[in-house]
């Protein structure tokens, strides 16, 4: 049923009872789709690549602050265990890092593949436009 209210809808939205017509008002929505995914999938990518920077920039203070503790003693006081704090927030943040970064590199080849995909259908659909 569900499909033949699809097939209802696209023959209203496309204003023609046409087959060709109706096809190409469907293949014309996916592709509108799947740009609107592969958008979606690009900003998310430069969000995660952006906390993957800013936790670059955390692990870098950090450890500048652990090998010069006159430094950090500047910003805020030191007991004599914090340098096991620095260490362990270092090793926390790392591991963060490291995560993000896989899957960064996982959604960057999903990127990828959508972007092939997205290019086939606009090729399958310009051959059925010049039909």
């Amino acid at each position: 049923m569900d499909s033949l209210v699809s097939l209802l809808e696209l023959a209203y939205s496309a204003g023609s009872v046409s087959v060709v017509d109706i096809m190409r008002l469907g293949f014309e929505r996916e592709v509108q789709e799947e740009r609107s995914w592969f958008s979606f999938l690009y900003g998310l990518c430069v969000h995660v690549a952006d906390r993957v920077a800013y936790l670059d920039a955390i692990i870098q203070e950090l450890e500048f602050c652990s090998n010069d503790v006159s430094i950090a003693q500047l910003v805020v006081e030191l007991r004599s265990d914090d340098g096991l704090v620095f260490a362990d927030s270092i090793m926390y943040f790392k591991a963060i890092r490291d995560f993000e970064a896989e899957k960064l590199e996982n959604m960057q080849l999903f990127l990828q593949a959508s972007g092939a995909h997205l290019g086939r259908r606009m090729q399958f659909l310009a051959r059925f436009n010049a039909m």
